[in-house]
């Protein structure tokens, strides 16, 4: 029974291979084997960027603005950039509930992790994995600052490594700088330094520039909007971008509820408040110049890379001409205010606080190399801090008589030329209607308080002396559509211009680059300046590396006109300098022989002043007037007296290194004697009275001149004003201050042989000799036709006449 019993009981089975001690102890062998070689891997793997985070100096975390250097193009400091809309602050001024809407937009676990957020981490990866794309970061708030601090993303640029790559370098010295620095200062250095979107960099700078007031002012709306733009700055901007704003700062709000910094409740009625937004932005300390090159490292680096700085930028910008037109152009506005009868708000009485826009007097300066369209000198405007308008980039204003080269070289494309006559009479200001529709038309343009009319004057006169009704009647005369068509290639906004009278006294408005682009035609044959201008040359990084190096392109211009036109019209404006409206002005220029030439421009009105010229090298343009419109700078406000001694000592600066290039006369152009008055041929009795400017003594003298004629058109008729007549009266004949002389007008008695008995008055024979051959007799059918032989020619001896004969009959 015993033995039964025991045979009957079940003997054990194998242990599954689980319960055995000797497994566990492989497994556990395994995975130790396993593990060590995986972190023997991934120290391998990741040592190269861990040795590279450990390269960064850590005391210089909050190293906020390394300045970049801008050199003009001799290498010397002519400014720095700053990314000055920052204001340090200590975290013991930013409130609690900021903080809390930091942690919980950016990094919930700050407090308690050692710079790497691992759960996070898996969390983003998850997440990725199921979204099949990239929606998730794990970045901390010390991530955030590494990258910021040591500009980790231009670098991964750099070396063109992966996100991921960057991500490692990140991740150790995030490390690093928590082992270094307390929480709290870890927070001081990232709200000071971290870009919040609409150029405003830091805590301070974010809270005044959104809001107005103090980071310890704001509350949990404000905070949440603010951090709500720091995942994209840019788009998220509330000034930018309202809306999106909104639903950023509605997810900070809902995290602040999950960490316990706000109750459901509030977090409910924040997401349906409107944010007032009340901007008073720091103000930077800059000039519109140093505005110019930030936007371009901003353009070509990147906005981190100009926040981060250090850099080197090399500019076309000449620092001597640079500083003179910024002081000259200081110093005649300031005389400009100081001139009795100006009755608009001067600088010295702008106060920035009371928040209004400046009213006072402003200017502008901008001189480039047409040859080339690099910057020379760049001033936008009186004042940054006052007022950031560009007024180069963004203002255009009314030509005024600076417009009146581009209209008379559209009327020289029709066949007219400087020998031209123009009315020069009063005009009904019905027919312009420029400052009223009553009365005779204003004469501002000859810049003098007393103009006097002359009659028919020449094209060249009229330009030189800037008249305003031979302007009207000249356009009249070249057709308002055609001035339009030849003005518009010079590249001055015409497109919408009314075909009206009030075109030629330059009613149509145009930017400073514009004018000045258009000017430099008449200084190089016809084509302008290249459509693009640049400024920034090359910029190096701190180590010495270039980063960016401007392209040279074959430039793109702009076929203004002919070569025949320009210098036609070039020799006018000239012609003005020596002695016309600006009469002197030659005379003062440093540069010797000074072949360039410049235009005053003037408005009816007085609101604006232009100078614009050139020289062989550079063209250069000056403006004063208001940024607002319609305003009298005062009554006789003359651009000779604000704008063009500005001009002046910008030219004479850049003498020295931009001088010397001589402005030539083309083939398609020839000279030919006139008379000023007539604008005919020259005779030899062409004289005039005029005034000596010295004595005041009234004299006499030759009214010929040598004009400039398109080839082919210089075959005038002669003076027909000139020729004679004595008269009681001089002046009678023509209007004009005549000498007496013999009034040519008789049929010429020709000789049968070639004897000559006594003087010959009417030049009925002359005998030409040939060094080669015997005298030959040139009969001549017009009187006049005798003027045309030279001083030089020939003397030759004439056989005695025979004896006279008389007959007996």
């Amino acid at each position: 029974m015993a033995t039964s019993e025991k045979n009957n009981r079940k003997k054990p089975g194998k242990r599954r291979f689980y319960k055995r001690k000797r497994f566990w102890g492989f497994f556990l062998l395994f995975c130790l084997l396993v593990g060590g070689l995986g972190l023997v891997g991934a120290e391998r793997f990741t040592r190269p960027y861990r040795e590279h985070a450990d390269t960064f100096d850590l005391a210089r975390i909050n190293d906020l603005e390394i300045p970049s250097l801008i050199l003009d193009r001799n290498g010397k400091e002519i400014g720095r950039v700053f990314v000055q809309n920052r204001s340090v602050i200590p975290i013991t001024q930013v409130p609690q509930i900021f903080i809390d809407a930091l942690r919980a937009g950016e990094d919930q676990r700050f407090e308690t992790h050692d710079g790497v957020d691992y759960i996070g981490i898996v969390r983003a990866v998850w997440l990725n994995y199921k979204a099949g794309e990239t929606t998730q970061g794990a970045s901390t708030i010390t991530q955030q600052l590494a990258r910021n601090a040591y500009d980790l993303e231009a670098e991964r640029k750099a070396k063109n490594q992966s996100g991921y790559e960057r991500k490692l370098v990140e991740a150790f010295l995030a490390r690093r700088i928590e082992k270094r620095y307390q929480k709290k200062e870890i927070l001081e250095f990232y709200l000071n330094r971290i870009y919040f979107g609409s150029g405003f960099y830091g805590i301070r700078s974010a809270s005044l520039g959104y809001f107005g007031k103090e980071p310890k002012d704001l509350d949990a709306l404000e905070s949440s909007a603010i951090v709500g733009c720091i995942k994209n700055p840019s788009n998220l901007s509330p000034l930018n971008n309202p809306a999106a704003n909104q639903t950023s700062r509605n997810l900070v709000l809902g995290r602040m509820v999950d960490i316990g910094a706000l109750r459901s409740s509030e977090a409910a009625k924040l997401r349906v408040t409107p944010l007032k937004l009340n901007p008073k932005p720091l103000q930077r300390g800059t000039t519109h110049l140093y505005e110019r090159v930030a936007d371009e490292i901003r353009r070509v680096l990147g906005e981190d890379a100009l926040a981060a700085g250090g850099f080197r930028i090399h500019t076309s910008i000449d620092g001597e001409v640079q500083r003179a037109l910024e002081q000259s152009l200081q110093k005649s506005l300031d005389k400009a205010e100081q001139h009795q009868g100006y009755a608009n708000q001067k600088r010295s009485q702008y106060k920035k606080s009371s928040g209004a826009p400046p009213e006072y007097l402003q200017g502008a300066g901008l001189m480039i190399d047409h040859q080339t369209g690099e910057v020379l000198a760049y001033v936008g405007g009186r004042s940054y801090e006052d007022a950031p308008y560009d007024v180069i980039e963004m203002g255009r204003r009314p030509l005024g008589t600076a417009f009146l080269p581009f209209l008379y070289a559209a009327g020289l494309e029709q066949g007219m030329g400087p020998a031209s006559l123009v009315d020069d009479e009063q005009m009904d200001n019905r027919s312009v209607m420029v400052g009223g529709r009553e009365g005779v038309l204003g004469e501002w343009g000859m810049e003098t308080a007393k103009p006097r009319y002359e009659g028919k004057i020449t094209v060249r006169r009229a330009l030189e002396t800037s008249k305003i009704a031979a302007a009207v009647r000249f356009a009249g005369m070249a057709g308002l559509e055609n001035v339009r068509k030849c003005v518009a290639r010079f590249g001055l906004p015409m497109k919408d211009a009314e075909l009206l009278p009030r075109m030629a006294v330059g009613w149509e408005a145009a930017s400073l680059k514009e004018a000045v682009r258009g000017i430099s035609a008449f200084a190089r044959g016809g084509a302008t300046a290249p459509t693009q201008f640049t400024i920034v040359d090359r910029i190096d990084n701190a180590t010495g590396k270039s980063v960016y190096q401007r392209e040279i392109h074959a430039p793109t211009r702009l076929e203004a006109t002919d070569d025949a036109t320009a210098f036609m019209v070039h020799s006018m404006m000239r012609g003005g300098m020596e002695r016309g409206n600006v009469a002197g002005l030659a005379e003062r220029m440093v540069e010797k022989p000074f072949t360039g030439a410049g235009k005053t421009g003037t408005t009816h009105d007085f609101s604006d002043n232009w100078f614009l010229g050139y020289n062989g090298r550079v063209s250069c343009g000056v403006w004063a007037g208001f940024l607002q419109p319609g305003k009298t700078i005062y009554e006789g406000a003359f651009s000779k007296d604000i704008a063009m001694p500005v001009w002046e000592d910008a030219m004479n600066a850049a003498a020295a290194n931009y001088g010397g290039k001589v402005i030539s006369q083309p083939d398609s152009v020839v000279q030919a004697e006139i008379c000023r008055v007539s604008g005919q041929r020259a005779t030899p009795y062409c004289y005039d009275t005029y005034t000596d400017a010295a004595t005041g003594a009234t004299l006499t003298g030759p009214s010929r001149i040598t004009e400039f004629f398109r080839k082919g058109s210089e075959n005038l008729p002669f003076c027909p004003l000139h020729s004679g007549a004595a008269v009681t009266d001089p002046g009678a004949a023509s209007g004009k201050n005549l000498i007496p002389t013999a009034w040519i007008d008789t049929t010429p008695v020709r000789s049968k042989a070639p004897v000559l008995l006594g003087e010959d008055p009417y030049y009925t024979e002359q005998v030409v000799l040939d060094s080669s051959a015997q005298p030959t007799p040139r009969n001549r059918t017009n009187v006049l036709d005798s003027f045309d032989l030279g001083d030089g020619e020939a003397k030759i001896k004439l056989p005695w006449p025979d004896r006279l004969k008389i007959s007996p009959e």
